[in-house]
């Protein structure tokens, strides 16, 4: 999807997503010491979006999807046209995070989810929702902030976690960890699960 195509989306709905921003050029004193591992801003071609979901074997009414690393809140916007239980982005960007919570007032378009959050918050600490969870992530972060949110995704084996990476450059970090298993790959971006461990040692999927 060209920039152009980020456009035409932005006209369609309202909203002002199509950009390419590095955050030490916006609020870095409020970012704090994780912007030395943060990427720059840049939207999820729309087309991206819908092939990367359309891979996830979850219940969207019974899953919550967190956008990490939201921006100005593309992929949150639609994703939203699909009925998740509720839908999170998390960026640490005060000034990113402004822009998406306008683009969410602004916005012209059917929600099938009601339940849309924007939430600033540094990755390395957020507090993830309960129960099954979508993680989208494009790239936001080096391995020095994901490998350890990883390990808190993890944590509760009575869930199951989808984590859905656009540009996988830190794709080692996922594929080396135990906790975690392949199911896709699709054009740009692959797509994990988390395993689940049962008594006698027998490793399960996690449910579908």
């Amino acid at each position: 999807m060209s920039p152009r195509a980020g456009l035409r989306f932005d006209a369609e709905h309202g909203v002002t997503t199509e950009a390419l921003i590095f955050l030490g050029e916006l609020d870095p004193e409020a970012i704090g010491p994780n912007l030395a591992y943060a990427t720059h801003y840049e939207p999820t071609p729309v087309a991206d979006i819908d092939r990367l979901l359309d891979a996830v074997p979850l219940d969207p009414a019974r899953t919550t999807l967190v956008d990490v690393g939201a921006g100005l809140g593309r992929v949150v916007l639609h994703a939203a046209r699909r009925p998740f239980r509720q839908i999170v982005g998390v960026e640490i960007s005060a000034a990113l995070l402004e822009t998406a919570k306008d683009n969410r007032a602004a916005y012209r378009g059917d929600l099938a989810c009601r339940d849309i959050r924007l939430v600033r918050a540094d990755a390395a600490t957020f507090a993830f929702p309960r129960g099954d969870l979508v993680v989208y992530l494009y790239n936001p972060f080096r391995a020095e902030v994901l490998a350890p949110l990883l390990d808190r995704l993890a944590e509760d084996a009575r869930r199951t976690v989808v984590l859905v990476y656009h540009t996988p450059v830190e794709r080692a970090a996922v594929d080396e960890h135990p906790a975690y298993e392949l199911i896709a790959e699709v054009g740009p971006g692959v797509l994990y699960r988390t395993r689940r461990e049962v008594h006698g040692g027998r490793r399960i999927l996690g449910r579908a």
